[in-house]
C-alpha cells in the first residue's frame, strides 16, 4: 500500500484499504494486519486507522472482533447489499427507536426555540455548516457525527435534563445506524434539506414550523430504512 502524502482523512483511508482489499491481497476470513502496522503503512495516525475501519465495517468490508482485530469480510463484492443485509436484519429495533424519536425530538425542538441562548443556536447553524462540508466531501463517518452534533446541540438547547438524558441513550442507539445510512449516498442527500429548514424555523423562533420540520426530517428517515429494507428483501 502507497504512504498517503497529504493531510490524511479518513475517506482516503478507506480508499486505500478498499483498493487493496478489492485487488486480492487477502481472502475472505483472513485478519487483516494490526492497527499499528496499518498505521505504519499509510502514514496515518492509529486513531484514523481505527475509524476508517469502523466505516470499512458499515460498508461490509471488515469485521472488527473486539480484542482480536479486524477480519476480511467482503472483498470485491457490493458493499451496498451489506447495508442493505444490515437494515433488513435490525428493521424492527429502527423502527422502535423512530418511535422514540418522533415522539421526543420534536418536544426537543420547540423548547429549544423557547429557550435557546443565542450562543446555542450559532452552535446549531454552524453544526449544520459541518454537516454540508461533510455531504461535499462525500465521508460518511463525517456525516454520521455531524448530524449526531446536530440533534443532540437541540436536545441540549431544550434545556430539559431529561431530554438531555434521553438524548444520550439515542445517541449510542443510532450511532451505527447513523453510519450505515449515510455510506448510502441517497440517503445523505435526503437529509441536508431537512436540516436547513429546521435550522432556519429554530433562527426565526418558530416553535411550531420548527416542530413540523422535525416531523417532516424524521419521517423522511423512515421512509429511507423502508427503502433500503425493501431493496434487500428484493429477488435480484
Amino acid at each position: 500500500m502507497r504512504v498517503i502524502e497529504r493531510v490524511p482523512l479518513i475517506d482516503e483511508v478507506v480508499g486505500e484499504i478498499r483498493r487493496w482489499l478489492e485487488s486480492g491481497n487477502h481472502r475472505v476470513g483472513e485478519k487483516l494486519a494490526t492497527e499499528r502496522e496499518l498505521s505504519e503503512s499509510l502514514g496515518v495516525s492509529r486513531s484514523t486507522i481505527r475509524e476508517a475501519l469502523r466505516v470499512l465495517q458499515a460498508l461490509g468490508f471488515v469485521e472488527i472482533k473486539q480484542g482480536r482485530g479486524a477480519f476480511v469480510r467482503r472483498t470485491g463484492e457490493d458493499s451496498d447489499a451489506a447495508i442493505r443485509d444490515w437494515f433488513a436484519q435490525h428493521e424492527f429495533q429502527l423502527l422502535d427507536v423512530m418511535e422514540t424519536r418522533a415522539a421526543l425530538e420534536p418536544l426537543a425542538v420547540r423548547l429549544a426555540v423557547e429557550r435557546a441562548t443565542e450562543q446555542e443556536v450559532a452552535r446549531i447553524r454552524e453544526v449544520l455548516a459541518v454537516f454540508e462540508n461533510e455531504l461535499q466531501k462525500g465521508d460518511a463517518l463525517g456525516l454520521a457525527a455531524s448530524d449526531e452534533a446536530l440533534h443532540t446541540a437541540i436536545a441540549e438547547a431544550s434545556h430539559n435534563k431529561l431530554i438531555r438524558a434521553m438524548d444520550r441513550v439515542l445517541v449510542a442507539a443510532l450511532r451505527e445506524y447513523r453510519l450505515r445510512s449515510f455510506a448510502v449516498k441517497k440517503n445523505a442527500r435526503n437529509a441536508l434539506e431537512p436540516h436547513r429548514s429546521l435550522v432556519r424555523a429554530i433562527e426565526d423562533r418558530d416553535a411550531n414550523a420548527a416542530m413540523a420540520e422535525m416531523v417532516h426530517h424524521l419521517e423522511i428517515s423512515r421512509r429511507d430504512i423502508h427503502q433500503v429494507v425493501d431493496a434487500a428483501e428484493r429477488p435480484s
